[in-house]
């Protein structure tokens, strides 16, 4: 515990800590070379954040309070010498900087690249790749020392010279007339009340809580929760644009793809953590969801043991 490394991190943590307790989800804190507990902690952090975004920012997440808006375009405008020579307000909001702080300065200084590593046909790759029409994911860096990641969009402009250099990314709003905006809305669409999203929404959190577990029936989930199966099985799809099996499925799923991620827990063990009654069952759901199978997912290093009581104490 006394390697320099580990200050640095625990203000990391508690930077990143601060920044999720304002809403804001998007950031990670970088790893550091060791492998110890401090660097199996800031995993979790990390892991987190992910989670709390794919939960905040659910495509039809039930929150009367809450709404959230895409930020359509975070823009850079480069010159020939991959400078910033203009950049919009969007993206100063999300890596925290002022507009004199970033223009005239070389991209590079705000992304994750250790430029005095990397070969001479490294640089020349990451030149080509900046210049290139293409997509491409970088780690910003936030004022805050925390990691933005991002799939950019790259293109040059007519002119031959100039670069434009943006991507999206989730934010947080509050909204305080979204309450009854919502009663408005469900009232108008299939009369469904504010009672009905707010038992919808403890549906969708039971689930959540519960992956490792079978899923109860329709049947026995509406009893369990004071309602009907027509109402139940409606009320979630109108909600959350899914049905109830195939929002179980999902979730279960890319938890699954984290733990074979971040660490070395046999996949057979995984499957049957996440509730399948066999690998193949897995394996195959797995391949149909992601495109590959759990086999060809590289594997971490994070102790099994960490993370496995932190999705106990998550759910």
């Amino acid at each position: 515990m006394k390697r320099p490394h580990t200050c640095k991190q625990m203000v990391s943590m508690h930077k990143m800590l601060m920044e999720m307790a304002r809403g804001n989800f998007n950031n990670q804190i970088p790893l550091s070379p060791y492998d110890d507990e401090i660097e199996t902690l800031v995993v979790l952090v990390n892991m987190l954040a992910e989670e709390l975004k794919e939960s905040v920012f659910h495509s039809s997440f039930v929150n009367p309070h809450i709404t959230h808006r895409m930020v359509t375009s975070a823009t850079f405008i480069l010159d020939e010498n991959h400078c910033i020579k203009n950049v919009n307000q969007h993206a100063l909001e999300i890596l925290g900087y002022d507009s004199s702080d970033m223009l005239r300065r070389p991209i590079q200084d705000f992304l994750n690249l250790d430029l005095s590593s990397m070969s001479d046909l490294e640089k020349k790759q990451l030149k080509g790749m900046l210049l290139s029409d293409q997509i491409m994911t970088l780690n910003f860096v936030t004022f805050k020392k925390l990691i933005v990641t991002a799939d950019c969009s790259v293109s040059r402009l007519s002119d031959g010279v100039l670069t434009v250099l943006s991507f999206v990314t989730p934010f947080l709003q509050v909204n305080e007339t979204a309450l009854e905006s919502i009663e408005v809305k469900v009232n108008r669409q299939h009369n469904f009340r504010r009672t009905d999203a707010r038992l919808m929404q403890r549906v969708y959190d039971y689930i959540l809580a519960n992956l490792s577990e079978p899923l109860p029936s329709i049947k026995d989930l509406a009893r369990q929760f004071g309602t009907n199966d027509f109402k139940l099985k409606d009320g979630f799809r109108h909600f959350f644009r899914t049905s109830i099996h195939k929002f179980y499925t999902e979730e279960r799923l890319k938890r699954a793809y984290l733990m074979i991620e971040q660490t070395d827990i046999p996949l057979k063990n995984i499957s049957f953590m996440n509730g399948f009654n066999s690998y193949p069952n897995f394996s195959k759901s797995f391949k149909k969801q992601f495109g590959f199978s759990p086999k060809e997912l590289g594997r971490g290093k994070i102790d099994g043991f960490f993370l496995w009581m932190t999705l106990i104490l998550l759910n």
